[in-house]
This record gives structure tokens, C-alpha cells and sequence, in this order.
């Protein structure tokens, strides 16, 4: 994540809705004191377009201190509002006293889909007397997964979006939540992403487009960096997910597909899906003018931040 190639894309490269570098660096002294790369986002009420922000690569000198804070004061005055999801134990007792507060929580979940490859791939130090307890629970939900849901709809891939792909973008009016920005623009310029393997799908139902999806692939592990589907019922976004795991599975090194989700229609049907919960998150908003403070609808997914395309260990 921290290649020439991959800073250059998170900081420099042309991005729809921000101009100029999305680098900034407090210095002291005429030292680095702190620095962090934003992430621009947005957020549609139905009532308005709110611009927000994500600060991912924060680090700060301990050798100055505030200057973190001070850094992300200034970064806030350019965005009105901020977003973070999880963070450090430094960084979750420290956004509080700047401002931020949790309304909801990030919930992350998983699906092995090749239980006997995930377990001869998974990391030595988790090889313990659970192990295969895990590869029998693993065989049992994909086995379970596939008795209960058959999933209607179609995946097409496609290189890229267009403007004939704006239709299907996320609309509050249709799941009567705050839902992110999303445009063609955005979403081509993460296909452009170094990090990872990145595909763009189409959701399809009668041939007709439906919603889409953005899969990416990093190692062992594929991730559902985004996902959209043009309603509200909550059956049609589990067979989404089912599409989505189907798709994944496609790629025969890849053992093991992840999702994120904050609403509680999507949580349910990933559950539904046979994706099982791993992992929460808090949700932080610093929002002065309480645009978005407060509200508990807001749909976030892993494209918010960089957990769409980092490394970890094992993937």
C-alpha cells in the first residue's frame, strides 16, 4: 500500500470529486510532524448532497504534540464534514475529543468458499486444535448457502462504466436511507487501482441492468468493495450478495469472499446469504453542522476507506 504507484493513485492520480493532491502534510519546524491521505466521499439525504471526506495513512509525530489534530482540523475545513471507520486504539480514543461520535457500526462479514484450500492456505499461527472445527463449520454453511438461496439474478462483468450506468447508481428514494455518492466517474477510477485486482460487474435481471458490483481481489481473498442493487427488498439484495459470492468463486485461487455493510436490510441479507459476521467497526462522523450526525441510515460499504484494497497477512 505504500508503492510509488499505489500513493501516487491514492494521492495524486485525477480524482472526479476532488482537484489537486489529496496528500497533506503538517510540518514543524520544517519537519514531517504528521501526515494523511483523504479519501473523498458523499452522502445523498434526498434533501441534499453533503461532501465528506475519509483520512486513511494518518500518522503523526509524537514529538509534536496535536499535531494529528491539528492536521485533521484543517482537512475538515476543506470538506465540512469526515467519516472513520475503526482506526487505531490511539485513534479511537482521540477522534471523541475532536468532535466525531458513533450512531452505528461497520459490520464486516465473510463466506469461505473453498473450505479445503482456505484451511491449507489459512496462516500457521491459527493452526490450533479449532482448526477443524472451523473447516467442518465452513464446509456446513457453503453447503447451507447453496440449499437456500438460488440466486435470480445475473452478474455480466464489464471494463468500465459509462454514462449509460448513471440509472443505477445509488438513490435514497429507493432504500429510504442515506446512501453514498456514487457516479461512473467514481467508480472507473477505482478500477484504476494498483493494489489489487479490481472487476466491475452488472446486475442483471431479464437481461435488463439492475444494480452493479465491484469486486476486488487481493491475494487468496476477494472483497465486495461495493454493491448496489436497485431495491428494497431485502431477499433481492441477498441474492445479490449470492451473485456476487458466484462471481468470486469464479477465480479458482480464491478461497475466501468478504462484505461489509451498516444497514440492518443488508446485514440481514448477507446473513441470508451465508456470509457470517467476522468483525465491527465504529462508525465516527464529526459533522458541525449536523448534516449527518445523529442518523443511524447511513449505507456505508468497504469503499469508504482503503480496506477495500490493502494486504493483510494470510490473504
Amino acid at each position: 500500500m505504500f508503492q510509488p504507484d499505489v500513493l501516487h493513485w491514492k494521492c495524486c492520480a485525477p480524482h472526479p470529486f476532488w482537484e489537486g493532491s489529496r496528500g497533506y502534510a503538517l510540518r514543524y519546524k520544517g519537519e514531517l510532524a504528521a501526515f494523511g491521505c483523504l479519501v473523498p466521499c458523499g452522502f445523498l439525504t434526498g434533501a441534499a448532497t453533503v461532501t465528506s471526506c475519509c483520512v486513511i495513512d494518518w500518522a503523526a509525530s509524537k514529538a509534536v504534540p496535536g499535531a494529528g489534530v491539528m492536521l485533521y482540523t484543517a482537512i475538515q475545513q476543506l470538506t465540512g464534514t469526515m467519516i472513520n471507520i475503526g482506526g487505531t486504539d490511539d485513534a479511537r480514543a482521540v477522534l471523541p475529543r475532536m468532535g466525531f461520535r458513533v450512531d452505528q457500526q461497520l459490520e464486516i462479514y465473510t463466506r469461505v468458499l473453498r473450505p479445503w484450500q482456505h484451511f491449507r492456505q489459512t496462516h500457521p499461527r491459527v493452526r490450533d486444535w479449532k482448526a477443524p472445527l472451523r473447516l467442518a463449520r465452513d464446509f456446513r454453511e457453503l453447503v447451507r448457502a447453496a440449499q437456500r438461496l438460488q440466486p435470480a439474478l445475473t452478474l455480466r462483468r464489464i471494463d468500465h462504466f459509462d454514462a449509460t450506468h448513471a440509472a443505477i447508481m445509488p438513490d435514497p428514494q429507493v432504500t429510504r436511507a442515506v446512501v453514498c455518492t456514487r457516479t461512473p466517474e467514481l467508480l472507473n477510477y477505482c478500477l484504476a487501482c494498483p493494489a489489487a485486482r479490481v472487476e466491475a460487474y452488472l446486475f442483471e435481471r431479464d437481461n435488463t441492468p439492475a444494480g452493479y458490483c465491484l469486486l476486488s481481489r487481493v491475494g487468496h481473498q476477494c472483497r465486495i468493495a461495493d454493491l448496489w442493487i436497485r431495491s428494497a427488498n431485502q431477499d433481492t439484495w441477498a441474492e445479490a450478495y449470492a451473485a456476487a459470492a458466484a462471481a468470486a468463486q469464479s477465480d479458482p485461487q480464491t478461497t475466501e469472499i468478504q462484505a461489509a455493510a451498516s444497514l440492518p436490510q443488508q446485514t440481514a441479507a448477507l446473513r441470508h446469504a451465508g456470509y457470517r459476521l467476522t468483525n465491527r467497526e465504529p462508525l465516527f462522523v464529526l459533522d458541525p453542522q449536523a448534516t449527518l450526525a445523529g442518523r443511524s441510515d447511513l449505507a456505508i460499504h468497504l469503499l469508504e476507506n482503503d480496506a477495500w484494497y490493502w494486504s493483510t497477512t494470510g490473504a
